[in-house]
């Protein structure tokens, strides 16, 4: 090994656990099967438990066997800063809305809310969608270390959803109007949230309901992106800019 260099520690594998408390914590089956079957840890291996509401701790498997998976808990870590941010979107087509998924879980969001606007295409009813999408979060929470595990919310109408906003919410759509304000001037408000419209754009109608409501519209810039480029960049753009 050259001199000076500096040999960083592997990060321990991360399983997703209902709660946590302190000393031995039996794995869930679907856990216990991942750690042992696929990770093919072993007893005595370090690895990080966390919840889907933010919590995480560093703990050590003390029983590995067929029939069940024991992590001890060992120190339980302070509470991470994570973002707040919702994203509510129209659906994009085929796997594309699971690779959007997957990124925006990546990204820290907090919230993801499928829209059923007035040009939508596709949507997603039915829980055999949800659940895989839930999985798709959870996966993508292991391996980027974020804080917690995404919200995925029910398929919702733009007009029962925002009929359902309290008085002064900050939320935002997406607009390729003029005068529409650049995203990051916009960031700032605490828990925000963030509509993004089908490729067909928003309807006359739903945009003057934006204005009645006086939501602020947002820009990322001069090209027409695609639905899941949109909001991937948007949280992207959340991200860099929020301690």
């Amino acid at each position: 090994m050259p001199p000076n260099t500096v040999t960083i520690p592997p990060m321990p594998r991360r399983l997703l656990v209902p709660k946590l408390h302190p000393g031995p914590l039996p794995l869930p089956l679907d856990q216990a099967h991942h750690a042992r079957d696929v990770l093919r840890l072993t007893q005595g291996e370090e690895v990080e438990l966390f919840t889907p509401d933010g919590r995480s701790a560093l703990a050590r498997l003390t029983t590995v066997n067929h029939e069940i998976v024991v992590a001890t808990v060992e120190e339980i870590l302070a509470p991470a800063a994570s973002s707040q941010l919702t994203i509510a979107s129209a659906i994009p087509k085929g796997t594309r809305a699971d690779w959007m998924i997957e990124k925006l879980s990546e990204l820290g969001v907090a919230r993801f809310i499928p829209l059923q606007t007035e040009r939508s295409v596709v949507h997603p009813e039915g829980k055999g969608k949800l659940d895989r999408w839930e999985r798709l979060a959870e996966e993508s929470a292991k391996q980027s270390h974020r804080t917690g595990v995404m919200q995925i919310s029910p398929l919702v109408t733009l007009h029962k959803f925002l009929s359902a906003l309290p008085a002064h919410s900050p939320v935002a759509y997406l607009s390729t109007a003029p005068g529409a304000l650049p995203l990051p001037r916009w960031l700032g408000p605490a828990s925000p949230c963030l509509l993004i419209g089908p490729e067909g754009g928003w309807s006359p109608g739903e945009l003057a309901n934006f204005e009645t409501r006086r939501l602020t519209p947002l820009t990322l810039g001069a090209t027409i992106l695609r639905v899941e480029t949109a909001a991937i960049a948007a949280a992207a753009i959340v991200s860099a800019y929020t301690p």
